[in-house]
């Protein structure tokens, strides 16, 4: 194993980390040119009456949310632990293959990694957002940056959980 880029696990936040603030500018900024400051989870308290006759609450996209991010969770996991087995079971002389997986694991295992963490961080932190949100008189309190933030951890452990096994492939089947 070389000392490349592929060769630790941190290189993988290298990768994620300018998606993460890439999401939380655009947030920031689409929320100064628009004057909006705070969102509101539930159809039914917003200003806009095309929105608040839909009226409902959070618990429909919750479950969406909640579910996209279980399967990557898993997937992710599972991915961890073929890849841990493959190399700790993994006999001399290694074939091709073998090779290829082994130079490419920590980089992978930092995305699947990264996954997993940023995603519970995501379903934690919006979990206590509409937690606060529920318990707040007027339903201001998620404002511009907890939202920022709600969206850059989701998007940067997607991004992972595609990088992870983007990257995996790749590797595994490039020649030479």
């Amino acid at each position: 194993m070389g000392g490349g880029f592929n060769s630790s696990v941190w290189d993988a936040f290298v990768v994620l980390a300018p998606f993460g603030v890439g999401m939380f500018v655009f947030v920031i900024v689409k929320a100064w040119l628009r004057k909006d400051w705070h969102h509101f989870f539930d159809a039914k308290h917003n200003t806009d009456q095309r929105l608040k006759l839909e009226g409902g609450d959070f618990s429909q996209h919750w479950s969406h949310y909640e579910g996209l991010a279980k399967l990557a969770i898993t997937l992710s996991a599972g991915a961890l632990a073929f890849l841990v087995n493959a190399i700790v079971n993994g006999r001399p002389p290694a074939s091709e293959f073998a090779q290829h997986l082994t130079d490419v694991a920590p980089i992978v295992v930092g995305f699947f990694g990264s996954s997993i963490f940023l995603l519970i961080l995501f379903l934690l932190w919006m979990a206590y957002c509409y937690e606060d949100y529920c318990h707040t008189a007027n339903h201001n309190c998620y404002r511009a940056w907890k939202y920022a933030v709600t969206v850059s951890l989701g998007v940067m452990g997607f991004i992972s959980f595609v990088c992870g096994f983007g990257w995996l492939g790749v590797n595994l089947f490039r020649q030479g």
